[in-house]
């Protein structure tokens, strides 16, 4: 009885590690969507399950649009986007989403 106690815990204990590592910066996230707003270095993109996300751009941000290298500026409200970023933990202690990669859909041609 005493034995099946202990490995009936140890399962618990292992199951209940990784969510509560879940939060915690350097790792990174691919964030699919359309974005809503875009102010000087932040986005906001509405995921495709309907979260909103915020993300910070730098100027270490890799911005193409297909395979052509673009800027910030070329990002527009409406538009279908993949991100890439990592977490970073702020200087007030909070979260913030830095974006390594943008890619946005490649420029169609008008006849």
């Amino acid at each position: 009885m005493q034995k099946k106690w202990v490995v009936a815990t140890a399962l618990a204990v292992a199951l209940a590690v990784p969510a509560v590592g879940g939060a915690h910066e350097g790792h990174r996230h691919k964030i699919m969507g359309t974005v809503s707003t875009h102010r000087e270095n932040q986005l906001d993109v509405k995921t495709t399950d309907g979260k909103t996300s915020t993300i910070t751009l730098n100027e270490k941000t890799r911005i193409l649009r297909g395979k052509t290298k673009s800027t910030a500026d070329d990002i527009r409200p409406g538009e279908r986007i993949v991100v890439t970023a990592t977490e970073t933990k702020g200087t007030d202690g909070n979260l913030t989403m830095i974006a390594t990669e943008v890619r946005l859909p490649e420029a169609v041609a008008t006849k």
